[in-house]
């Protein structure tokens, strides 16, 4: 019965929290509605192909926010607009996550 009482106050505690986020006047920063198209249009085949409901749910209302808020998207700069330090990390990254992958799937089929 303890932990009732403890989930309703963390329940309670978050809604009151949201509310104050939510109702708070200053906010100065506009989502970039087209990351929330990225993630819907990413995580509804992962749900659908998993078959976890809250995947493809959550993936699915992403992707109508994201398509609702279409006129809202930011755009993104031209790679030759990048000043260097940014393509040289976005380069770095881009490697490190095609290593990782290719590692994952050697992994993958030596151990098969």
């Amino acid at each position: 019965m303890e932990t009732w009482i403890i989930l309703a106050m963390i329940i309670l505690l978050l809604v009151v929290l949201g509310a104050v986020f939510l109702l708070k006047k200053e906010n100065k920063y506009e989502p970039d509605y087209r990351v929330f198209f990225i993630l819907g249009i990413t995580w509804l085949p992962l749900g659908i192909a998993t078959n976890n409901s809250a995947f493809w749910g959550v993936g699915a209302v992403f992707m109508v926010v994201g398509l609702a808020n279409r006129d809202k998207w930011k755009e993104r700069p031209k790679w030759s607009e990048m000043d260097p330090a940014k393509r040289k990390f976005k380069i770095v990254v881009i490697i490190g996550l095609t290593v990782l992958l290719m590692g994952l799937l050697l992994s993958f089929l030596i151990a098969k």
